[in-house]
């Protein structure tokens, strides 16, 4: 733990979606030291140029993770999307409990009561093991990212793609995560001990492509996927295959209406009081990404 009168905060997933956020506007914070995991010098440039120091680290490197979390306070624990993100968050939460760091936030999956779905056994036991280790944590498990539809390609042209049927989802904006993250990381005493489940708004994909028709003015059809389609053409491009077989078997129970609770919300007045604005619906996120729809949508 560093002895300086600001905390050090390091941030693993600093390149990606939730982590970018997140570094992005801890930049800005006065009571935070940011520290963003590299492996690229392209990324280590684009992190000096917004004001942060880059680390090299290397997930599957035992020695640049020793060195990552030397003299930090706190961690911001996001891993790949591999199998291997086991072995992997228990090397830094090893080296982290050996280094005396204070808390670690970590971000996992839905935490709907299921062994179904593997990922979130695996995120689940990941929780269990930093508490297990003593340190203060805070857990943040989001519901369906609202950036899927644009992330995975799922809308292109007039379609929309649906691997769920016609089931009910909880949807969250990825913003919002690096919202809680961001202020379990600058408020540590007011965070420690909390898990936080995110989604605000209810939707089926119907009901998503409708909204995003009604934006753009346009008609927006669902074309159904068999999710082990989208589990051969994951893996055909790289992705690990023991991942993606939790994804695609979620994708089926959501379908046959087998995940408890797979449409629930939660509570958007503590989100509010915890970050100080309200969290995105599917409006506020269609309004926001409204050029990347188009786009999408033209194809």
């Amino acid at each position: 733990m560093t002895t300086n009168s600001k905390r050090r905060a390091l941030i693993i997933g600093a390149t990606g979606q939730v982590g970018g956020d997140v570094v992005r506007t801890l930049a800005e914070s006065p009571e935070l030291d940011v520290l963003a995991a590299v492996r690229r010098d392209y990324q280590a440039r684009k992190m000096r140029d917004l004001g942060v120091t880059p680390i090299n680290l290397d997930l599957d490197d035992g020695d640049t993770v020793k060195k990552a979390v030397s003299n930090v306070d706190s961690i911001l624990l996001m891993t790949g999307y591999t199998v291997d993100m086991m072995k992997q968050s228990k090397r830094v939460i090893d080296a982290a409990k050996s280094d005396g760091v204070d808390h670690i936030v970590h971000v996992g999956a839905s935490g709907a009561d299921t062994a179904e779905v593997a990922h979130w056994g695996w995120h689940r036991m990941i929780e269990a093991y930093i508490e297990q280790q003593g340190f203060r944590f805070t857990h943040i498990r989001p519901e369906g990212y609202m950036q899927n539809v644009l992330g995975f390609g799922w809308l292109q042209g007039n379609s929309l793609t649906s691997l769920i049927g016609d089931a009910r989802w909880s949807w969250v904006d990825a913003k919002d995560v690096a919202a809680i993250a961001v202020a379990a990381l600058q408020r540590p005493d007011e965070f420690a001990g909390q898990v936080w489940r995110l989604g605000y708004e209810a939707a089926t994909m119907a009901d998503v492509a409708k909204q995003i028709g009604n934006h753009l003015d346009q008609e927006i059809q669902i074309v159904p996927l068999d999710p082990q389609v989208f589990y051969e053409g994951a893996v055909g491009a790289g992705a690990d295959p023991a991942y993606m077989a939790c994804i695609r078997d979620q994708f089926r129970l959501n379908a046959a209406g087998a995940i408890p609770g797979a449409d629930q919300t939660f509570d958007a007045q503590a989100f509010e009081a915890a970050v100080g604005r309200a969290p995105a619906n599917w409006s506020d996120f269609i309004e926001r990404n409204s050029a990347a729809l188009k786009s999408a949508a033209s194809v």
